[in-house]
């Protein structure tokens, strides 16, 4: 696994929009439509927007503090070798709870919508493989990929939004915030904690090659997952109404189903489920290379195959026999989730960096 290797602006970007909105598209309609109702897009766009911009403010800050170091190494810079090594060990654990997650998300959604005979084991396994191989040959392979499944991924969600446009009903979108703004605001804590993912930029931070780009093109992801997903939820609320998007456990994919363009186009979830996987296969691959970045910068392996080798084992495990049903999975992602990932995504950042302005450490950092 290649270390030393350089990406652009362009392919963090695209990076971050895949890691966001590949898993993020799937459930947050009706995460939302269940608090925010005829809301949902509001709840799924404006505050989870502000967290997502707050989080890219702060870890590029940090970035350009430290533009050499990965959060897993400047916190030991910041904090002492301890303190900082606990919060790299932290940071490690947070990769991997979302890489499980990620694992089972897939999992499950292809054993629920095509392949319901297939051992769940079968399904997680191919996709630890795939990415696990991703994650071997290098963030530069990554982001390569990612520029070439962008367009794929983009092309499967215009062609199910265009065709669910024929049974869009703008008032299922109506009243706006007709039980004020607590709705919204409880709405909008699971989507926040998916924009937040743009804290990844901290641990992609020292493979840039024109790091200064980062604070532009981390805006342009944000805004671009920001209007992506306002679509995704409003179309999928215009369609199926806010009742029954909160009652299916995957509304878009349910409403996709539904498609139908005349007698010739039809089954068109064919198309949303091949961007659907190409994107998470994307985000899982990242995921392995940041988990084996961490543990080799936290505890100094120098093997990365046994690292990456062992860490599939133990998602692999923990996915399949560990976590619950679907359902429980489902209520983890909901009620539980969220809250820890912002604890790392902004709390833990924002803390570091008001340590750095306070102790007024040296930094050496970029050059404005």
């Amino acid at each position: 696994m290649e270390q030393k290797a350089k990406v652009t602006g362009t392919q963090v970007s695209m990076l971050l929009f895949i890691s966001v909105t590949s898993t993020i598209t799937i459930y947050v309609p009706g995460f939302t439509a269940k608090e925010a109702k005829e809301s949902a897009w509001l709840a799924a766009s404006i505050i989870p927007f502000a967290f997502g911009y707050l989080t890219l403010w702060v870890v590029y800050k940090l970035g350009r503090s430290f533009p050499k170091l990965t959060i897993f190494q400047y916190c030991e810079v910041i904090m002492g070798k301890f303190i900082g090594k606990g919060l790299g060990i932290g940071y490690i654990l947070f990769l991997i709870g979302m890489d499980i997650l990620v694992a089972r998300e897939f999992s499950d959604f292809l054993g629920v919508t095509t392949l319901p005979l297939t051992p769940r084991i079968w399904l997680l396994t191919s996709l630890v493989a795939l990415a696990t191989y991703g994650a071997y040959k290098g963030i530069e392979v990554i982001a390569r990929a990612s520029q070439f499944v962008l367009g794929i991924y983009l092309l499967g969600f215009t062609v199910a939004i265009l065709g669910a446009l024929t049974n869009f009903k703008v008032g299922r979108l109506l009243p706006i915030m007709e039980d004020g703004l607590l709705p919204i605001i409880r709405g909008s804590i699971a989507p926040s904690s998916w924009y937040g993912e743009m804290c990844l930029l901290a641990m992609l931070f020292p493979f840039v090659n024109k790091p200064m780009e980062l604070k532009r093109k981390g805006i342009i992801a944000l805004v671009a997952v920001t209007l992506f997903v306002s679509f995704d939820v409003a179309v999928t609320i215009g369609v199926l109404g806010s009742s029954l998007a909160s009652a299916f456990a995957l509304p878009f994919w349910s409403m996709a189903r539904g498609i139908e363009i005349g007698e010739v186009f039809q089954r068109l979830e064919s198309f949303l489920l091949v961007f659907w996987i190409t994107g998470i296969i994307i985000k899982e691959a990242l995921l392995c290379y940041l988990i084996c970045l961490g543990l080799t910068q936290v505890f100094g392996f120098k093997n990365s195959t046994a690292v990456l080798s062992i860490k599939a084992v133990f998602v692999v495990y923990i996915a399949d026999f560990i976590l619950g049903n679907t359902a429980q999975v489902h209520i983890i992602l909901t009620d539980y989730w969220p809250f820890f990932r912002i604890a790392f995504e902004l709390f833990i950042p924002v803390f570091l960096l008001l340590m750095v302005k306070l102790r007024k450490k040296p930094l050496g950092g970029l050059k404005k």
